[in-house]
């Protein structure tokens, strides 16, 4: 059978977005599955890619059909279409297919399911896809690594161990990597909707093995793909080196710490054996990149064209609010810029609405200070509602404070280039890339020390951090940092100028992460 025979120096990653395609990205997990790959080829390791179609990659994208594969699922057998997809760039050693299937489809890639029901529409699909992975390989070489990224992937372990048909799998190294630990899948075992019990009928013909797999934080029997991928992967790594030793420690968020969410004790188990591994994510550092650097006046054009847009396809009260704004700063020339491009969720700009020891929130002290010495904050970006409404908030009562609710990588990239502070007080943070982009552009950042965001900024080298034991503490220190980082800029040139320097210098390489997950994870 052509899966007995293992293909040396190979990968095959499975994950829910690559940003090589056209539409494939949402978050930072489709940026790893663009960039790690190539670098991964660049020393000698050929690499696969696949991910779910989701009804649209394969036409939004340059395809070709490359066969179909027949697999277990919900008591039936599905059949299940497999392209070749063409990226928009293509690297020799790294190739991208899409699995199709009606059950798999629609925008966006992740679904919002109602309260109650979490993951159920997810869990599903993604357990569908893993399936379909499974029995492909039967017809395939069989790779000498299966790399499996986040909660979606470790349905695939979890057939691998308990389901006859995918017993080829047992010989194949795995390598799980965790991009985000609070977000685990959970669904239930048993039941009809969403369940394992639905999806995989097949293993409960003997149902001795469920004791073992219980999740023991929930009364009813459940299935949890994040603490599978943990126990059952040959290695596990998170995207930094300072978050796989936080997340073996247990959460405590009513002062601020988000650790292990849960599963601390498998972690530390993993890490007893050998398991776990901290390795940094990377940035693309392009010989020939130079940074777009606008004088203010342009800055706010590209921001109301860009605005403009948004508000052509999606009429929206904070568009108009923002234009207004735009026009308002317009005529200034402030000497300070603070920027985010963020996701505005809560664990990205929690501590920036936390109130402080003043009893004020930390951005309303930003801002307060921000107007002593001719300054604004800029943040874009788009998350859930509770916290886009606190920005809006946040814009009409801070007269320089521009909110753009949106995504735009050309806004994004003009902000990276010609802020003096890029600001990313992250209650957590498994590695975070935008530290990286600012500096990459010679924009020092503020960061809450925690994750990669402390494996990546050094207090008084390339940038500003802060900590605190508590939310109070990392309040009333977010607002000190900021502070320090605007004296350093106003009162110290020399001092400014070197970390500046050492920012612009910093090098966080996929070639360097490349070699950590050959010769720690795949060896």
């Amino acid at each position: 059978m052509a899966a007995e025979r293992i293909s040396m120096k190979t990968v095959l990653m499975l994950a829910s977005e690559n940003a090589s395609l056209k539409n494939g990205k949402v978050g930072g997990v489709g940026d790893v599955i663009r960039d790690l790959p190539r670098a991964l080829a660049d020393l000698g390791w050929n690499t696969t890619i696949i991910t779910p179609s989701y009804g649209f990659l394969h036409l939004d994208n340059p395809s070709r059909e490359i066969g179909s594969v027949r697999f277990p699922f919900s008591g039936k057998i599905e059949e299940a279409i497999v392209f070749e997809v063409t990226p928009r760039i293509a690297h020799a050693g790294v190739r991208n297919l899409v699995v199709e299937h009606p059950r798999i489809r629609g925008t966006p890639i992740y679904s919002n399911d109602p309260p109650g029901q979490a993951f159920a529409s997810d869990a599903t699909k993604y357990a569908l896809f893993c399936s379909a992975i499974g029995q492909y390989l039967k017809t395939t070489e069989m790779p000498a690594v299966l790399h499996l990224h986040d909660w979606h992937t470790p349905f695939l372990l979890l057939l691998r161990e308990l389901h006859p048909q995918f017993s080829h799998l047992k010989d194949v190294k795995t390598v799980f990597t965790i991009h985000n630990l609070a977000i685990q899948g959970n669904r239930p075992l048993r039941g009809s909707a969403a369940t394992v019990e639905q999806w995989f009928p097949e293993i409960f013909s003997d149902s001795s093995w469920m004791n073992s797999w219980k999740d023991p934080r929930y009364t009813e029997p459940n299935f949890t793909p994040m603490a599978a991928g943990i126990r059952l992967a040959d290695r596990v790594n998170t995207v930094s080196p300072t978050y796989a030793e936080e997340i073996v420690h247990p959460s405590n968020p009513s002062i601020g710490s988000i650790r292990g969410e849960g599963l601390e004790g498998i972690l530390q188990t993993a890490k007893a054996e050998g398991r776990l591994f901290g390795i940094l994510n990377g940035c693309e550092y392009p010989a020939n990149r130079i940074p777009r650097r606008l004088p203010f006046p342009e800055l706010c054009d590209v921001f109301t064209s860009e605005v403009g847009s948004w508000k052509k396809k999606l009429p929206d009260p904070v568009h108009d609010q923002s234009l207004e704004r735009i026009t308002e700063l317009k005529k200034r020339r402030p000497s300070v810029i603070l920027t985010s491009v963020t996701r505005v969720v809560e664990q990205k700009i929690k501590i920036l609405h936390q109130p402080t020891s003043r009893r004020k929130p930390v951005m309303a002290e930003i801002c307060s200070l921000l107007s002593t010495v001719n300054g604004i904050y800029i943040v874009l970006g788009t998350g859930t509602p509770d916290y886009e409404d606190r920005m809006a908030e946040m814009m009409r009562r801070c007269p320089n404070c521009l909110y753009l609710k949106g995504f735009s990588e050309p806004i994004g990239e003009v902000l990276y280039a010609n802020g003096m502070l890029f600001m990313m007080p992250s209650s957590f943070e498994p590695c975070g890339i935008g530290q990286m982009l600012a500096m990459r552009d010679g924009q020092p950042c503020l960061v809450h020390a925690v994750g990669g965001l402390k494996d990546t900024v050094t207090e008084g080298k390339n940038g500003f951090t802060f900590l605190g034991a508590t939310l109070l503490e990392q309040a009333d220190l977010c607002v000190e940092g900021t502070h320090r980082a605007i004296k350093t800029k106003l009162e110290q040139p020399d001092l400014w100028n070197r970390i500046v320097q050492e920012a612009l210098e910093s090098r966080f390489t996929w070639e360097k992460s490349a070699r950590e997950y050959i010769d720690r994870m795949y060896l």
